[in-house]
């Protein structure tokens, strides 16, 4: 994991890979312009240890803060954080790409997320998602994801987005 600003290219290639669930462009191209002023956490594959004789003192060249040594083919999957009050936060978006599904990189993000959230002294996490009102099969996968990593449904708004129903679930940290 690790956690960056401005990896819009990154969500927008892993969005592109998803049209399911973000084939919209109007709401893809939201969320790309969200990656790049959100807090971005991205899941990139461990690197492979750099051999001593390929590098002085054998060293894996350091990634910075903005993850800009990570090429965006790399990220594994990106989550944006919404933070408008201290106690509280939201995911925005929450998106892995498509030959890493259901292997644990999604629930990792929403740990580490939880964790720096926790020791901010955040107490409530967000997200909103597309509601059951709606039914579609992959949502209701999107809403099982959350709910195993202990989110709750608060209520489901039909007219909050303009064509869908949307669900709030929260979770306390």
């Amino acid at each position: 994991m690790v956690r960056t600003l401005g990896r819009s290219d990154a969500a927008h290639d892993i969005l592109e890979e998803l049209p399911e669930w973000f084939g919209i462009d109007r709401f893809t191209h939201e969320y790309v312009e969200a990656a790049a002023k959100f807090p971005n956490y991205v899941a990139v594959a461990a690197p492979e240890p750099t051999p001593a004789w390929a590098a002085p003192g054998g060293a894996v060249p350091a990634i910075g803060a903005d993850g800009g040594e990570i090429p965006f083919e790399d990220v594994l999957g990106v989550l944006l954080l919404d933070q408008r009050y201290p106690t509280s936060a939201e995911v925005h978006l929450l998106a892995v790409r498509r030959k890493h599904h259901r292997v644990g990189i999604g629930r990792a993000l929403m740990e580490r997320v939880e964790q720096d959230l926790s020791a901010q002294g955040v107490l409530l996490l967000s997200v909103k998602t597309l509601g059951p009102s709606a039914s579609d099969p992959g949502f209701d996968q999107t809403r099982a994801f959350y709910a195993a990593c202990g989110f709750h449904p608060v209520e489901e708004f039909p007219d909050l987005w303009a064509d869908d129903p949307c669900i709030l679930m929260v979770k306390a940290l």
